[in-house]
This record gives structure tokens, C-alpha cells and sequence, in this order.
């Protein structure tokens, strides 16, 4: 176990202070560029936008990016964010009474811990609400007043209002996918500017898996053609498998080819498995928990499947 000392020292060393300081690599072609204009817009006008597409098309990462460069350009303006599911509650956004620090002083300033909405529209940063259709309705309208008024009423202190930089984003997932819940009324009203996003285009997605490769990792471009095709191939498919593999699926199988071509280096020609055979098998540990089939369908017959067809295996 890390003593307290060490705990602290590590603490500090690997603490973001500022989103404009930390390193985001990201790729702005195709959809992804234009969803960038579209929040500056929506920023520049005053509107609050929703990013909705399936998981691991970057909605995250391309909201980090945004509020990187809002940071720079307005100073110590800080991103906090929250991740919704059914056990998120009011307070998780606007914060709480530390109940030992109340039972001494009573509701005061002192006791009130705030929470990472109430953060955002104190310091004009950006406040993003992911995964939003997973709250409930009742957690979802606590956003009513901050997205309508620009205000937030907090139990026992009051009611302060939004500094003018303060900027909402949320995200979500398509509402046919399981675990989502629909938008209330009042807060779909409140969200005025609509950023669809899609699985990209292939020469962007490959573009996004060069990136997030190491430096000492080097994939031909066949292979990395092979592993669009096994990723393509779970999203045509669409009568065996509800959640196809996302970005990430991509990603971690060039990774770990990656890790193989390294450490295969030593060995002799004669000795080196072949493109396909690394794959097939790298591909089995990654689809596992990266596609959801369908109601009454194995996925490691949809694994099977998608090798067989892609890599002759």
C-alpha cells in the first residue's frame, strides 16, 4: 500500500490542473472537423449542443479537445464533466453538506462541497453531461434552470447565478440502444443545436488508429486495411449483432499486432507467423467483449464468422 506521503507526491505529479495544458491528440477530418465548427458556433451564439452517436465514435474526447481551446483562450477556465447512469442524483452536479462539518456549523458556505456543475458555471468553464439519456428524468432536470435561467438554486445557500462564459455540452448514445432513456420534454427544448456522429469514414478511421498507436509500434498498411475490413464487417452486420465494434475495438487490435510485430523481430524468417494467423487470433480476444449480439446468438460464432470471411481462417 502507498503511504500517505507517496500517495500525495504521485497525486500532485499526475493532477490536470488546467484542460489547456494537457496533450489531446485528435483527428479533426471528415465529421469530426465540422462537429468542431459546430461548437464553436454553438458557443459563439449562446446555444447549448448535444453530440449523439453510438459509443466509441469520439464524442468524448472531441469535447475534451473543444474545451482545451476554450481554456486557452480564456484563461484558467476550467472542463468538468460528469458521466450519467440511473444511480446519478442532484447532488452529484451541484454538490453537497460534508455531514460532520454541518453537524458542528449548521448549512453553511464551510460545509458545502460543490459538485462539478456548480464548478463549471462558477469559473465559466465547460460543463459536460455524458452519457445523458442514462439519467432519469429526475436527475435530468436539474439541468432545466442552468440551461434556461443561467442560475442554480442550492438548498440552504441560495440561488447563484452562471458566470457569462459558462458553456453546456452533453452527450449521448442513440436512443434505440439498450440502458437509454428518452430526453424529457423540457430539457430537449433547452438543447438547440443537434451534432450527429456516425462511425467515420475509412480514411479517418484509420487516421485516428495511426495516432494511438506507439511510436515504436509499426503496422503496413495492408495490415491496418485487414483490420478496417474485420471492424467494417461487424457493422454490416446488423442481423446478428446490436452493438457493432467502435474505434476502439480498431485501436486495440493494431495495438497488439503492434506488440507482436515487436517482439517478433528477433526471430528468423522462417519462424515468423504470418499477418493473418496473428490476427485471427488477436481478433478473438478482442471482439469478445467489444461487439453485442443480438438476443440468442453466440458471439464467438460471430467472431468465427467475421474471421472465416475477412482472413480465410
Amino acid at each position: 500500500m502507498i503511504n500517505k506521503e507517496r500517495f500525495e507526491e504521485l497525486f500532485n505529479q499526475r493532477l490536470i490542473k488546467d484542460i489547456s495544458e494537457e496533450q489531446i491528440d485528435i483527428v479533426l477530418s471528415g465529421q469530426y472537423g465540422k462537429a468542431l465548427e459546430l461548437l464553436r458556433d454553438a458557443e459563439a451564439t449562446s446555444l447549448f449542443p448535444a453530440l449523439v452517436g453510438p459509443p466509441g465514435v469520439g464524442k468524448t474526447i472531441l469535447c475534451r479537445y473543444f474545451a482545451s481551446l476554450r481554456a486557452q483562450e480564456n484563461k484558467k477556465k476550467s472542463f468538468n464533466w460528469l458521466t450519467m447512469d440511473e444511480s446519478i442524483k442532484p447532488s452529484h452536479f451541484i454538490g453537497s453538506f460534508d455531514p460532520a462539518i454541518t453537524l458542528k456549523k449548521g448549512f453553511v458556505l464551510e460545509a458545502f462541497n460543490p459538485g462539478p456543475l456548480l464548478n463549471a458555471m462558477l469559473e465559466g468553464g465547460t460543463f459536460l453531461a455524458n452519457e445523458i439519456n442514462r439519467a432519469t428524468e429526475y436527475s435530468q432536470n436539474t439541468l432545466l434552470e442552468p440551461l434556461e435561467e443561467g442560475s442554480i438554486s442550492i438548498p440552504h445557500l441560495g440561488r447563484i447565478k452562471a458566470d457569462n462564459e459558462f458553456f453546456f455540452i452533453c452527450a449521448m448514445n442513440p436512443e434505440e440502444l439498450s440502458g437509454t432513456h428518452r430526453l424529457s420534454e423540457a430539457l430537449k427544448d433547452r438543447i438547440k443545436v443537434w451534432i450527429k456522429l456516425t462511425y467515420p469514414d475509412k480514411s479517418t478511421e484509420l487516421d485516428i488508429i495511426r495516432i494511438n498507436l506507439p511510436e515504436h509500434f509499426i503496422i503496413e498498411e495492408s495490415e491496418l486495411e485487414l483490420i478496417y475490413s474485420i471492424i467494417k464487417e461487424t457493422r454490416h452486420n446488423k442481423i446478428d449483432i446490436e452493438v457493432p465494434a467502435s474505434i476502439r475495438a480498431g485501436i486495440a487490435i493494431a495495438k497488439m499486432l503492434g506488440r507482436k510485430r515487436l517482439l517478433e523481430k528477433e526471430k528468423k524468417a522462417e519462424e515468423k507467423e504470418s499477418v493473418y494467423v496473428y490476427l485471427s487470433e488477436i481478433v478473438k480476444h478482442v471482439l469478445l467483449g467489444s461487439i453485442k449480439p443480438k438476443p440468442g446468438v453466440k458471439v464467438e460464432n460471430i467472431i468465427e464468422n467475421i474471421i472465416h470471411k475477412t482472413l480465410g481462417g
